[in-house]
């Protein structure tokens, strides 16, 4: 009888044992909210670790990670297993839309700085030029995240600069800044968005190049007519300046439509070279309706106006799109948008009039048809990270040319090889056709491309060690000058090896 007690004592205390984790884990389970638990069944059975590096792949990434990588794992400890919050970005606002944020997101800021050294085969981006120099390149910044009543802020900022060490290159000065501003009051959200750059030379013959992360430091992710100016072609090592403000104002009509209201200013200058420097006035209303969960439709209407200060020239772009989006938080994010363009050109021309020889202006102006076609894919598989873009359309000409009709394809595929491993490549190619204007010729067309690896490696919990490679090349259909040489195509090769840090999320 003492024996069959005692079994019975033992029993009792192993099920005790074994109960208290199944009734935790079914505690969690039941204060999960409904939408997690549908996207856990739409994915199937997944197992934790393979929810752990999906969420890894989403975050962002450290400071010192290559500037071909994106966000495929290598986060910090305390951010790899939280939950992500669905993206709610509206579909015709001035923002591409995500793969979600990370839930009860702390207020913290981040630190970091980079150093590197860089082998250039054609430092000055000129046609027939094949003198290499070495540039020794550094840089240092801070992230910023705080949220605060009604308010969310995000602040990012990126600066250093190039110093030529060899060969006949010449130093340059890096400057990024991007800040996002949300006030959520009720039924209306109000954003606030600026993106700035100043780079020794065009983002299109920078980024991923010269040991420098460019996507790291003032990325907003605002897309379309309200991102940056178009810097699509090579022009060239000289400073250059560009600028994006947007408001944005979003009505929350029912449960499933809403307004978007979106306003912005862009600027892109060249004070060092004879390029056309633009301005561009942009304005965009749009209707979001969700169809499910995960996709919705919009339609919208972008008007954009450019101008130069230094070329006597106008274009009006009228453009009405149709727009479709797959979000699955933590895996997929796509949207596009195609409809008609309508530009309108104007160029005052000097003509002769009167007897007495004076000069009278009179206006030349066309009316031309296009269409327009966006898209953005942005994909991830555990430890694989893909991204993809596509736009066509009118735009300023990225300094080269008076308004060009331009087809620019990007694409980047990242890989967390393991925890003290991480490599990435990247492609793009542009194309930029320049307009006429009455009875003006045609100018040139410029084609571009671009392709790059890198590779990371941390050392240590805030040090890291990069290695990157970038081609480019581009050509044109009539001779193009970079400096003191010409010709109808350009070639480079950049190679970079360097060293960064960044501290881990400091508490705000």
């Amino acid at each position: 009888m003492r024996n069959l007690r005692h079994n019975s004592r033992v029993v009792v205390l192993c099920g005790l044992l074994l109960g208290v984790p199944v009734a935790c884990a079914q505690a969690q389970d039941s204060q999960q909210p409904n939408s997690q638990n549908q996207g856990q069944q739409n994915q199937g059975q997944t197992t934790p670790q393979g929810q752990q590096n999906e969420e890894e792949a989403t975050k962002p990434i450290p400071a010192y990670r290559s500037p071909l990588a994106s966000a495929a794992g290598g986060q910090d400890e305390d951010q790899e297993t939280q939950p992500l919050t669905p993206d709610t970005t509206p579909l015709s606002g001035a923002l591409n839309v995500g793969l979600g944020t990370p839930e009860n997101e702390h207020n913290y800021w981040q630190p970091h700085a980079d150093i590197s050294g860089s082998v250039d085969s054609n430092p000055e981006e000129g046609p027939n030029s094949t003198n290499w120099t070495t540039w020794t390149s550094i840089s240092a910044g801070v992230d910023l995240h705080k949220v605060a009543g009604n308010s969310d802020l995000t602040m990012s900022y990126l600066g250093g600069g190039m110093i030529a060490t060899g060969g006949v290159g010449n130093s340059g000065v890096l400057q990024q800044l991007g800040v996002v501003e949300k006030l959520s009051l009720r039924r209306w959200t109000l954003s606030f968005v600026d993106q700035l750059s100043y780079l020794p030379g065009s983002a299109a013959g920078f980024g991923g190049a010269d040991g420098i992360g460019l996507g790291e430091g003032g990325s907003t992710g605002l897309g379309g007519a309200f991102g940056l100016p178009g810097q699509t072609a090579l022009t060239g090592l000289s400073q250059s300046l560009a600028n994006a403000f947007t408001t944005e104002a979003d009505v929350n009509l029912t449960g499933r439509t809403s307004l978007t209201f979106v306003g912005g200013y862009t600027v892109l200058d060249y004070p060092d070279s004879q390029l056309l420097n633009s301005t561009g006035a942009n304005f965009r209303a749009g209707y979001n309706y969700l169809l499910t969960r995960k996709d919705t439709v919009a339609a919208s209407y972008t008007y954009s106006g450019i101008r130069y200060s230094n070329f006597n020239q106008s274009i009006d772009v009228h453009t009405i799109q149709g727009s479709y989006a797959r979000r699955i938080t933590g895996k997929l994010a796509f949207q596009i948008a195609a409809g008609p363009q309508i530009a309108l050109f104007r160029i005052p021309i000097p003509t002769s009039s009167g007897t007495s020889g004076g000069e009278t202006t009179s206006t030349s102006s066309s009316r031309e048809l296009y269409w327009s076609l966006s898209m953005n894919l942005d994909y991830q598989l555990r430890r694989t990270g893909f991204d993809l873009s596509y736009n066509h359309g009118v735009n300023g000409g990225s300094g080269l040319l008076g308004g060009s009709v331009a087809d620019i394809v990007s694409g980047s595929i990242t890989r967390q090889m393991s925890r003290t491993f991480s490599s990435g490549i990247n492609a793009g190619y542009s194309r930029n056709i320049g307009l006429a204007i009455g009875t003006l010729p045609v100018s040139q067309t410029y084609n571009y491309w671009f392709a790059g690896a890198s590779f990371s490696h941390p050392i240590g919990r805030s040090l890291g060690l990069t290695f990157s490679y970038q081609l480019q090349y581009q050509d044109s259909n009539s001779s193009f000058c970079f400096g003191p040489t010409c010709g109808t195509s350009v070639v480079r090769h950049v190679i970079s090896f360097g060293i960064g840090w960044h501290e881990r999320q400091l508490p705000l």
